[in-house]
């Protein structure tokens, strides 16, 4: 039976095909003990005693193990054959792995006319305690706050904008003297382009709800701009309407409201009340809001309506990034289309 297994089996389905040789070898050699021992009336499959009849067909049972050898055997030889390109598939899979799970990012600016290269350290694959500066992004028990230690698309598309437009926005939205708050900030890839982009504004704040992210954060802002950076920039925690973190911001702006409001892929999860409580009670009426959100499965449309009753403007943009402009790394990746919300006109209540 086995010549008709190896062109057939092993063509499919090598592993299977083995599986399956081995178990027809063995069903053959207890038949053919079997059969011998019933020629000479020997072997009763029961469990009486059998040691004198065994001793009787020693040839015949010393013919299995080779009958598994010759197996593996020919079926080794048979496999070789296709070992290349199953080393090739593997380095193929830890290069995309790898790629996924880059530990830092090179966001390069010079394409959308800013002379500046930043390095994003998302450690995006080790297994670094979480209490450390940087965790993995990777839901690992034990792990937490993992989305802030990673960039986003949301991040990549406002940088971008920021940079093609800093000329008109210069004059207005980001004009000397003017306060920002950014929520959600990550890795503060997006403050830290407003610093560079608008010396002038008076006020950087970039907040995240997690201590651990903000560790992470300090150290990239250390890294792209240096030890001793700009005192208007702070960073600070604020956890989405949490009375103590709003008011501990606010003292930050000298107990006054912000003139724009950031936000970055911060609009992913279904609940988003704390967070346009938190947007409202940190603005005044003349703040301008800015949020951009990649489309995922959920709709959009009940935070629409909240952010319409608290805002009289709320106007709707897309942007684009390219695939080679993505936050992700793998292989297959493509463009994306983000939304951006503008809101102005703050409802008095």
């Amino acid at each position: 039976q086995i010549p008709l297994i190896l062109p057939l089996g092993l063509h499919q389905c090598p592993v299977r095909a083995m599986a399956l040789m081995v178990r027809t070898a063995l069903g053959s050699a207890i038949a053919c003990l079997a059969s011998a021992a019933d020629s000479d009336g020997g072997i009763v499959l029961d469990a009486t005693p059998v040691a004198t009849d065994l001793q009787s067909h020693t040839v015949e049972g010393a013919a299995l193990p080779i009958i598994i050898i010759t197996c593996v055997l020919v079926g080794g030889v048979w496999l070789a054959k296709d070992v290349p390109a199953i080393l090739q598939e593997l380095r193929r899979s830890v290069e995309e792995w790898a790629a996924v799970h880059e530990v830092t990012r090179q966001v390069d600016c010079r394409p959308w006319g800013l002379d500046k290269r930043f390095t994003i350290l998302q450690d995006h694959a080790t297994t670094s305690p979480a209490k450390e500066a940087t965790c993995s992004w990777a839901t690992v028990p034990g792990r937490k706050w993992e989305f802030g230690h990673t960039l986003w698309n949301g991040a990549l598309v406002m940088t971008k904008s920021l940079i093609e437009r800093r000329h008109v926005l210069a004059k207005g939205m980001f004009a000397e003297g003017r306060s920002v708050l950014e929520l959600g900030c990550g890795q503060p890839l997006v403050s830290m382009v407003l610093l560079e982009l608008f010396p002038g504004l008076g006020k950087i704040v970039a907040t995240d709800g997690s201590e651990e992210v903000l560790l992470a954060a300090e150290a990239n802002v250390t890294a792209n701009c240096g030890p001793g950076r700009n005192p208007k920039f702070v960073l600070a925690p604020l956890f989405w309407g949490r009375q103590h973190d709003i008011s501990q911001v606010r003292a930050l702006n000298g107990n006054n409201c912000f003139d724009v409001i950031l936000g970055s892929d911060v609009t992913y999860a279904e609940e988003f009340d704390e967070l346009v409580d938190t947007i409202v009670e940190l603005s005044h009426a003349e703040t301008e809001v800015w949020i951009t959100h990649e489309p995922r499965q959920r709709s959009v449309e009940p935070l629409l309506a909240r952010l319409r009753r608290e805002f009289g403007i709320v106007e709707e943009s897309e942007l684009r990034l390219a695939k080679e402009e993505t936050a992700s790394g793998a292989t297959d990746r493509k463009d994306v289309t983000i939304l951006s919300w503008h809101c102005t006109g703050k409802v008095s209540r």
